[in-house]
């Protein structure tokens, strides 16, 4: 008799095993909902925008997102964001007024965008800057999106 009752504990016992990892397996399908996030790449006169914005800022990681990564590699000033950021503010830049933005063209993989900025320097004398940025559509960088290949310098992401 002590026999037949241990069998029925080893029935419910698997069972409720089974009931338990298929509870398991439903709950993780229906709770597990991905989440996506809608990511819209900003368009090149925007990345000028931030660029100058961020340098205004003292926000030095928003301002080297905007370089592309071919750029970070071969000049000695963006090899990383701490000499980045030494190099920036040895600029002596105390406030940036950005004038004017403007696409002149996009072939949607490169863009130019002619900028006009008014730069007021740490001992308060203004000099007005007007040039243009080269940009590349970078789907590969570590943040894709349009990046400027050569926002200063000779060195020009070629890439």
């Amino acid at each position: 008799m002590i026999a037949n009752m241990k069998k029925p504990k080893k029935y419910v016992l698997v069972l409720i095993f089974i009931l338990f990892f298929l509870g398991g397996i439903l709950y993780i399908k229906f709770s597990n909902k991905k989440e996506t996030v809608d990511y819209t790449i900003p368009l090149p006169e925007e990345v000028v925008a931030q660029y100058f914005t961020a340098w205004n800022n003292k926000n030095y990681p928003d301002m080297y997102a905007t370089l592309s990564d071919g750029f970070k590699k071969i000049d000695p000033y963006a090899k990383d964001l701490a000499t980045f950021k030494e190099f920036s503010s040895s600029q002596r830049i105390e406030n940036i007024e950005i004038i004017n933005i403007k696409e002149i063209s996009n072939d949607d993989l490169t863009a130019a965008v002619s900028y006009s900025v008014n730069f007021i320097l740490a001992d308060g004398t203004e000099r007005q800057f007007s040039d243009k940025f080269s940009l590349k559509l970078r789907q590969g960088d570590v943040i894709r999106g349009w990046k400027l290949i050569h926002p200063y310098g000779e060195n020009i992401d070629t890439s």
